[in-house]
């Protein structure tokens, strides 16, 4: 075996410069392969917030507004100011942009000390802003990673990311600091890095006891005054039912029954991949980072707290605290753990370079397989280098000696990559994925048979290079992504937006609209209050004493109460009312406008439609 050094950059500054420019690649892959979204998602209640900051005559009679006027952030009152200088979107599209800098800035600075190869730096920070899975809603919390709606929640993650970061660095003033700031952004994940600085405390009380109390005082005296100016959503009273409305309201961040059993299993799963990988690590060997895994580990106990309180007698507070959105950060940490190991575990061959290849690769580009499909791989790739097979490495071996076995292998992995890659076949990135990797094997010993941990790197690179490519050519939009992130509205967006726009030209400020369950966020662009959306949920977590009054909502437009439903579900139960019931609902709540789906046929003439949706004047 030949043994050569992973070359480095010359000076700490080029390292700098380096660790900036990947960063930045990082955000700008995030941003063009997911694009900028405005209206959609938790925007449907959080923008109507924001236009009520900048004009607090809307909505009149409307209960949402005791909601509004409880948000316990700064960040949408931050984005109310600068609107008088620019649009609201621009704005909330610069901290966007904003959002994601920070994020793979610090994401960067925690893994550039962890990964020893600046290549496959990069692939990590590349594969984490192309994840399909890390840009999805997490599998225990239904939270955020990385999403395409600003919101409050996306401005905390990065932040803490930071000050995670300065945490691992053992600087405790500003990780302090930075983390007691974000309580006036997410309160509940202030709540969630507070699980880290424990144990670090503990672990670091002997060597930074003065600095690690100054911190604590520093954090307190930015912190506590948050309780004051949020005393309206710390102390009330909660109405008797009110977590039940919320599990029914939307159950998949305070509860695991909700949850679909793939789900679970693929973050239960995950987990469980990471411990293995530390183990191995522990086996082979390897540098390990104890307080990058004190980091993963501390969001262990939030998740599970969630999950236990969750399922035998979950409190008002404890709801609303909704610890099971912690796996924000356990998913994100676990997944870098697994990559870290990975990278590292190509610096320790054992003489079986191909079966070390095949599973480093695999956890290098985990991120990258749609629903975690490569964790399955992962984890038989762990049972084939704990047995080390001779047989795979002689194979690889003797492949490598002969150009044309290679040229046969090569041309058969192309072939079977060109047939799952088909927009229709199931599972086709982790498919592809995988031939990858497969291929990489038959090249990680050289013709005379020999091998070395900078030839794995190289052959690292080139495949995880590939795979970013795969996957980017079928995430990206199109070309104009490439300098316009903004994600194109659907036709019936279009549509729900036009909705929005004649009723915001056509009818009185204090006009009340009956709209359908969902889509929601009519309140959005039409300024005008709407009744029955099922979004308004989210109102109860600020202003409990809303929940009866929403329970009796939808219990009217046939919403499952004792049961979630999906979306389409909701839609369809409201499709079904009579006209004769959507009269009776709007006569009796003094709504002057009806909304419906333009498919259902009523005897009265719309007055506006197009070609999803239809409004009705309502005659008294």
């Amino acid at each position: 075996m030949v043994e050569s050094p992973e070359p480095s950059p010359k000076s700490e500054s080029a390292r700098r410069g380096y660790v900036l420019m990947v960063g930045v690649v990082g955000a700008y892959a995030n941003v063009v392969a997911y694009g900028f979204s405005y209206g959609s998602g938790n925007q449907e209640f959080e923008l109507p917030l924001l236009n009520w900051l900048r004009d607090p005559s809307l909505y009149p009679q409307d209960p949402i507004r005791e909601a509004f006027a409880r948000f316990p952030t700064v960040f949408w009152q931050f984005v109310a100011y600068l609107s008088h200088w620019m649009s609201s979107e621009k704005v909330v599209f610069l901290l966007f942009v904003l959002t994601k800098l920070l994020f793979f800035l610090a994401l960067t600075l925690i893994l550039r000390t962890r990964i020893r190869s600046t290549g496959i730096l990069a692939c990590v920070i590349v594969s984490v802003a192309l994840s399909p899975f890390l840009n999805d809603l997490t599998p225990l919390g239904a939270s955020d990673i990385l999403d395409s709606t600003q919101t409050q929640t996306s401005l905390a993650i990065a932040l803490l990311l930071w000050a995670a970061w300065f945490l691992l660095e053992e600087r405790w003033v500003p990780a302090a600091i930075i983390c007691a700031l974000t309580v006036y952004i997410s309160a509940p994940y202030f709540v969630f890095m507070l699980f880290a600085f424990a144990p670090f405390a503990v672990m670091d009380w002997r060597r930074h006891r003065t600095e690690i109390i100054g911190a604590g005082v520093i954090g307190a005296a930015i912190s506590v005054p948050w309780l004051l100016v949020s005393h309206g959503v710390t102390n009330q009273g909660f109405p008797k039912g009110y977590v039940e409305a919320l599990i029914a309201f939307y159950p998949f961040h305070v509860t695991l029954a909700g949850h679909e059993a793939y789900e679970l299993v693929s973050g239960v799963g995950l987990l469980v991949a990471a411990g293995l990988m530390v183990a191995i690590a522990r086996k082979t060997g390897q540098r390990r980072d104890i307080r990058f895994e004190i980091l993963t580990a501390s969001f262990i106990l939030p998740v599970f707290l969630g999950a236990l309180f969750g399922a035998i007698h979950l409190t008002p507070m404890l709801a609303r605290l909704q610890l099971l959105r912690a796996d924000s950060f356990l998913i994100l940490f676990s997944t870098l753990l697994i990559q870290i190991h990975g990278a590292n575990h190509l610096t320790t061959l054992s003489g079986s370079p191909a079966t070390t290849f095949f599973f480093s690769s695999i956890a290098i580009l985990l991120p990258l397989s749609d629903s975690m499909g490569l964790l399955w791989p992962l984890l038989i790739a762990m049972f084939l280098w704990r047995l080390r097979p001779k047989r795979i490495e002689e194979l690889c071996e003797r492949i490598a000696r002969s150009n044309g076995a290679r040229l046969l292998i090569l041309l058969l992995l192309l072939a079977g990559i060109t047939f799952a890659g088909r927009p229709e076949a199931d599972w086709s990135s982790t498919v592809v994925f995988l031939l990858l990797i497969i291929g990489g094997c038959c090249f990680v010993y050289t013709g005379s048979g020999e091998y070395s941990t900078v030839r794995l790197g190289k052959m690292t690179n080139v495949v995880s290079a590939l795979g970013i490519l795969a996957l980017a050519a079928g995430t990206v939009p199109s070309l104009t992504s490439l300098w316009n992130p903004l994600v194109v509205p659907t036709p019936l967006q279009r549509d729900w937006r036009d909705v929005q726009d004649w009723a915001k030209e056509n009818t009185p400020r204090e006009a009340q609209f009956l709209v359908p369950t969902y889509p929601g966020g009519f309140r959005v662009f039409s300024e005008r209050s709407s009744w029955g959306e099922w979004k308004d949920g989210q109102a109860m977590y600020l202003y409990p004493p809303f929940t009866d009054e929403y329970r009796r909502r939808m219990e009217a437009v046939g919403y499952s109460w004792d049961k979630w439903e999906s979306t389409g579900a909701i839609s369809g139960n409201y499709k079904r009312l009579s006209w004769e019931r959507l009269g009776e609902l709007a006569r009796q709540h003094q709504l002057s406008y009806i909304i419906q789906f333009r498919e259902v046929t009523y005897p009265a003439i719309p007055i506006f439609a197009n070609q999803h949706y239809a409004v009705y004047k309502v005659v008294f």
